[in-house]
């Protein structure tokens, strides 16, 4: 058995997200890389390379690998179309960039084991969402008025299968620029709707754990869940707090509390951007202010899997 494939961080370019979601298909297909390559007639190395994130795969290998997977050649070719403009460095001006992709998911077969996590469900069961659930609403509260950066998440979603039974929980944690301290933590608590089990991968900036249900869900049935997530008080944290849905999510409002001793220089709104632009110090977007009591409250609706919503800000302070 070869060794497991590096995590995708989900910044940079669109080749990132559309490994991203390469790797997933292949995981949905339950093919270890062995067996996509003889599947393919490509090399073990050629289609890993193709899910690094790294480089854009040619057509053919892309192609190759969805037709082995069982997905959709015809959107995968062009959605492949897609990413090659928008990384193609001699495009015209006006021509669409990232905000033109459309990547997956494009919808699921019933009955279908899909997913990162390949939920199964029963032959007749009606799926319409390729995890076995959507995200209704997502509401987090920040407090970086407190010693340690705390959050409080507060999530509803809604079973599209039947019997659903556990949800995978995922919080990426990137690293503050210049920080070089050794351990990356994040503490992660279930308040309410269930229990948090160990299961899911594990690296040094992403932390996933399992949400146990109380009660197995019925297709259609909604579920509200709360997690506390904490950053131990030596690590630094990086100056943004973004959703990314990777799956349908349709509601997201975002409240942080910042110290109003040491308001941010800048706070920008980010709605709907590309992954590289949280990373920017300035990302050109519309700015906001704190109101007296230090807070900033954002709503977002209408979300697009792969793009990031929420805030960043420049400290004032530090000027990081």
């Amino acid at each position: 058995m070869g060794r497991p494939q590096k995590e995708i961080v989900l910044a940079g370019s669109p080749a990132r997200l559309f490994a991203y979601w390469l790797r997933d298909l292949r995981g949905s297909a339950g093919l270890t890389l062995d067996q996509l390559a003889r599947r393919t007639g490509y090399g073990r190395t050629t289609v890993s390379d193709a899910m690094r994130g790294e480089i854009h795969p040619t057509r053919p290998v892309t192609l190759a690998i969805v037709g082995a997977c069982g997905g959709d050649v015809r959107r995968w070719g062009e959605y492949w179309a897609q990413v090659r403009r928008a990384l193609d460095p001699d495009r015209p001006g006006d021509s669409p960039g990232w905000d033109g992709i459309d990547p997956p998911p494009w919808g699921a077969r019933p009955g279908r084991a899909t997913g990162t996590h390949a939920e199964r469900c029963p032959p007749d069961c009606a799926r319409d969402d390729p995890h076995g659930w959507y995200t209704e609403s997502v509401s987090t509260r920040l407090r970086l008025d407190t010693p340690a950066p705390e959050a409080l998440e507060r999530r509803i979603v809604v079973a599209t299968c039947d019997g659903l039974t556990r949800i995978p929980v995922g919080v990426s944690v990137p690293r503050r620029a210049g920080d070089t301290t050794p351990g990356h933590a994040l503490e992660m608590s279930a308040v309410q709707g269930g229990r948090l089990e160990d299961g899911g991968p594990q690296y040094e900036s992403y932390f996933e754990r399992f949400l146990v249900l109380p009660a197995a869900l019925r297709a259609g049935t909604r579920h509200v869940y709360e997690l506390r997530l904490r950053i131990p008080p030596a690590q630094p944290m990086a100056p943004h707090f973004v959703h990314v849905p990777l799956t349908r999510s349709e509601h997201f409002r975002l409240r942080i509390g910042f110290d109003p001793a040491k308001p941010p220089r800048t706070v920008w709104r980010l709605e709907g951007v590309p992954t590289a632009v949280i990373y920017q110090r300035d990302p050109g977007t519309p700015t906001l202010r704190p109101d007296e009591q230090g807070l900033v409250d954002v709503e977002f609706g209408a979300m697009r899997v792969g793009y990031g919503y929420g805030l960043s800000w420049l400290e004032a302070d530090t000027g990081a």
